[in-house]
């Protein structure tokens, strides 16, 4: 799969339609996506690694939960991560390695305030092609 992912209009928010040719590519994807919906991702720097870690009850709630970990990450710390490398990925649990820079005033245009990724409408599928993921985000 060449597509990573994109944005689609919901009302009052904004969903993230992820793609990958497999689950663990599919939560790579989900980072930048998040990641180039908040900034431009091509200014974001690996200069630092941070660890984050994620629990769900299956896997579509794992990726919002995995969603909101970055959310208050970005929010609270000023992380910005362009990619990372996942070390264990699980039905219920997700381990990666982030890597990213923290918010610089003026490197970093904010473009969209992400508050929180949602249940509502999220799922993955499968398909021959590899898996869709879709979440809306609360902005």
């Amino acid at each position: 799969m060449t597509k990573e992912f994109q944005t689609f209009d919901t009302t009052g928010d904004t969903g993230l339609e992820i793609y990958g040719a497999s689950l663990e590519e599919v939560f790579r994807n989900a980072l930048r996506g998040l990641f180039d919906l908040i900034t431009d991702l091509d200014k974001i720097e690996a200069q630092e690694e941070v660890t984050v870690e994620a629990q769900g009850e299956d896997w579509v709630d794992l990726l919002v939960s995995w969603l909101n970990e970055l959310v208050f990450l970005q929010d609270a710390r000023d992380w910005l991560f362009k990619e990372c490398v996942i070390e264990k990925l699980e039905p219920h649990y997700i381990k990666a390695h982030c890597s990213g820079e923290r918010f610089k005033k003026g490197k970093h245009p904010i473009k969209t305030l992400v508050k929180a990724a949602t249940l509502h409408q999220a799922r993955i599928e499968k398909s021959p092609q590899g898996y869709k993921a879709r979440v809306v985000l609360d902005v």
